[in-house]
Formats: structure tokens, sequence, C-alpha cells
């Protein structure tokens, strides 16, 4: 294997391993039992990865667009110009690649390179095997949460969620996830080192990683003062919080050196993308660009884009309030990580809440496999099915963002 597909292999997949203990008897039967567990979540992924392929075959009968064009819409298109011509030299005040952090640039440029590959080919696998890997830890951190039948449950919801559609585009939740996931359960193991790199690496894929950072704070706070600082392994818990902004901080390194300033990215995304102005949402292009009053109201309804974020801003909250009355079952640090991402959002791309950013916010989508009953777990799925299929319909026609 070559040193980039080894390096691809360790940043997605291997974070699957963080929920394993690293020594110990009957290492075999562990690795049948392991091998047993992912079943379910490889299949439900599969399915759902079938489901969306059929839809975007639709699409393109429709839309007269090839697979790959279909695939690469919105983002992707910024992350493909990221991985074949990198940064510009300079910091812009509008739209460009700087606007994009590296790590799933860098993966995609790694693996089309070793290949021989064209870039969207490479990103939609590595997109595909991250997806795969963060539905096996949402398995396992539900069932350490729920147990195992809720768990499966938690899956379904979580794999059929509408927002899970960019694990088959080039978008870099596939990076994002499972380095969230994997640092979630490092920290309720105190394994305090390869949590603070996996945060680390989370932070150089998307901006909302660096939630972890107060998330690694607080877990290793409650560490040092359940024992005591004068506990080596109390001071060890702090390199979680040390690491978790690592990868953010080479960047702007970097773009300090490349460009000469290190907020080059955030300016990018300041004056392109309008980050941290929420009243820019009302800015959202529409399908018809309408002056009158009247054509204004109506074409601000027939944003599907807005009605996305907004009611994704209610199912948010609906979660929040579930996921209080469960939070003493979750691993320490789930329930800021949720509501710091919503916070996020909120001062975000012009989208607030939306189904993609739901989906990083993993708690809120699963939390109903523990929280609704039977009958009314199944309208839920159904319900949910139903969306994902229209709004991957929707995202790939390049109607709605994702």
């Amino acid at each position: 294997m070559h040193g980039a597909e080894t390096t691809l292999f360790l940043v997605v997949l291997g974070t699957v391993a963080v929920a394993a203990p690293l020594s110990g008897p009957a290492a075999t039967s562990r690795a049948i039992t392991w091998l047993r567990s992912i079943r379910w979540p490889v299949v439900v992924y599969c399915c759902s990865r079938l489901a969306l392929l059929l839809v975007a075959g639709l699409d393109g009968l429709i839309t007269h667009r090839s697979f790959g064009a279909e695939l690469s819409l919105f983002d992707g298109q910024w992350y493909l110009r990221v991985a074949s011509h990198g940064y510009p030299a300079q910091a812009l005040h509008a739209k460009s690649t700087l606007g994009f952090l590296p790590l799933y640039p860098l993966a995609i440029r790694g693996l089309a390179g070793v290949r021989s590959w064209p870039p969207v080919a490479a990103a939609l696998l590595i997109s595909f095997t991250g997806g795969l890997a963060a539905a096996v830890l949402v398995r396992r951190l539900a069932a350490i949460w729920w147990g195992e039948a809720t768990a499966r449950r938690a899956v379904l919801l979580f794999c059929l969620f509408p927002g899970s559609v960019v694990f088959s585009m080039v978008y870099s939740e596939c990076l994002t996830l499972p380095l969230v996931l994997g640092c979630l359960l490092a920290l309720r193991s105190q394994r305090w080192l390869v949590a603070g790199l996996l945060a680390g690496l989370a932070s150089a894929v998307e901006p909302a990683a660096v939630i972890l950072f107060p998330v690694c704070l607080v877990v290793a706070w409650r560490q040092v003062r359940a024992t005591s600082w004068r506990d080596p392994a109390a001071r060890r818990s702090l390199l979680a919080p040390l690491l978790a902004p690592s990868g953010l901080a080479i960047f702007a390194v970097y773009l300090w050196i490349h460009t000469g300033t290190p907020l080059a990215s955030y300016e990018a995304q300041h004056y392109g993308w309008h980050q941290g102005d929420p009243l820019a949402l009302l800015s959202q292009p529409t399908a018809e660009q309408l002056t009158d009053t009247p054509g204004m109201v109506f074409g601000y309804l027939r944003n599907l884009s807005l009605w996305n974020g907004l009611l994704g801003s209610v199912f948010l909250v609906a979660a929040l309030v579930a996921l209080r009355r469960v939070r003493d079952e979750l691993t320490p640090g789930v329930l800021l990580w949720t509501c710091g991402v919503g916070v996020m959002t909120v001062w975000s791309v012009m989208s607030l809440t939306n189904a993609r950013m739901l989906l990083i916010a993993f708690p809120a989508v699963i939390v109903w496999a523990r929280v609704l009953p039977g009958r009314r777990y199944a309208l839920f799925l159904g319900a949910e099915a139903a969306l994902f299929l229209l709004a991957s319909a929707l995202t790939l026609a390049g109607i709605m963002l994702p």
C-alpha cells in the first residue's frame, strides 16, 4: 500500500478502531465479534447509497447531467478546485478556495495522484468510505448509550437522514463525522492523546469541528476535578484540548506564509459567504430575482434552501429538548457538541441549521431512536425516508443545498 493510501486509510477508517481495546486476551474473538457488530450498519448504509444512485440516475435523465456533475454540485466544485489547483497566493475579500479547509482536498489529491484517478472519482470514494465509517461509529456510540436494539434503530435514522446525501457527494462531512465520533469515543475511554489528535485532524476539515476544543476542555476539566491536579493521568487529559485546534492552527500558519495573513480563510468566508451575519440568510438568491414586493415574498417562499434551514432549526430545538431528557445516558461532551454546532450554524453560511449541519450534530438525529416508542418511531422513520429521497432529488438536481 502506497503512502498516500495508508494516510487516507488511517484518517478515515482508522477512527473505527478507537472504540476497541488496544491490548488484551482473545483478540481474534474480539475481531469476530466486531465484524458481526458492523454488519447492520454496513448493510443499511450500502442500501441507502444504492437508493441515492437510483435517485441520481433519475435526476440525470431529467437534468441531462452526468453522475460526476450531479455528485459534485455546490461546495463540491470548490473542494475539487482546491485539490487540483491549491490556494491563491493572496487573501481575497470574495468567494474563493481560501474559504475551504485543506484536509479533504489533500486526501482527494493524494488518492487521485497515487491511483491516477480523476479527482472527482477519488473524492466520491473518500465520501463513501468516510460515511461508512461514520455509520459504524454511530452504532458503536449508540450501543454504549442505549443498547444494541436502539443502536440498530439509530443507524437507520442516521443513514436515511436527508443530510446524509453528502456521503454520496464531494463534501467534507465524510471526514468530519468519523473524526468527531472517534474523538468522543476516545474521550469516553480517557485516551486523551488519541482524542486530541482526532480533534486536531477534524479542525483541518470543517469549521464546526472547532467545537471539539471546548468539548475536550470540559471533559478534561471534569477529569482533573474528579481526581487531582497531582495525578499524572489527570494532567494527561489536557492533551486533548491542547491538540484539538492544532489542524486549524497549522493551516493558519500556512496561510500566513502563503498569503501574508493567517485570517485569509476567515476573510473569504466572511466576505464571500457572509459568515457571522445571520441576517444574510435573507439575501440568498432565489430561482427568480424579482424586485417587486409581492414577487420578493413569493421568491422567498420558493427558496427551498431557506425552508431547509428554517425547518432544520425547529428540528434541532425539538431534538435538544429530547436530548436533555436523556442527558445522563450520554457520553460527556456530547450535549455540548450538539448545542455548539447548532449555535455555530445559526451564525453560518446563509442556511441556518440545514440537513447537512444537522447530520454533523448527529445526536440530534439519532436521539429519536431512544425517545420514540415503536409505532411513533416507525412513522418517524417512514417520513424521514420519504424526505431523504425527496431532498436528495432536489439537491442532486441543483435546486436545494444539502
